[in-house]
């Protein structure tokens, strides 16, 4: 998670001077429709590592939601900071260093694990179906 927040950082920090050539707009949006992808895939499995897969579907349900808030507070900064007209490239590294305090904030997540992940078939005891008997 880490690693993809740093991706995206640098990708703000850098959109500013990919506007020059197409080859560098081409790479610009290669990497970032890379990161939104890797976001669709690591949520669900970092949603279920922390609270488990009892309750994972609305577990993951809200960490989604948690897009919808982040892109909501991306337009009230790119608003706020258009009033006092700050530019582009001053907005971007804004956003980048939110990016960066995620990532930080990100590093004291800590996995409790999910039971069963780590054991073994042999470990893994199998039951009837209930009221099979």
């Amino acid at each position: 998670m880490c690693l993809l927040q740093i991706c995206f950082a640098i990708l703000y920090v850098v959109m500013y001077y990919t506007n020059s050539t197409k080859l560098g707009y081409a790479f610009f949006v290669f990497l970032l429709f890379f990161c939104v992808g890797g976001s669709f895939s690591l949520l669900p499995a970092a949603a279920i590592r922390r609270f488990g897969t009892q309750y994972s579907t609305s577990n993951y349900g809200l960490v989604f939601t948690s897009a919808v808030v982040g892109s909501l507070l991306n337009i009230l900064i790119i608003s706020v900071t258009k009033s006092y007209h700050v530019s582009d490239q001053h907005v971007q590294w804004i956003i980048a260093a939110f990016l960066v305090l995620g990532c930080i904030n990100s590093s004291f997540f800590k996995f409790t694990g999910c039971g069963g992940v780590n054991q073994r078939e042999s470990e893994i005891e199998y039951h009837s179906v209930p009221y099979s008997e």
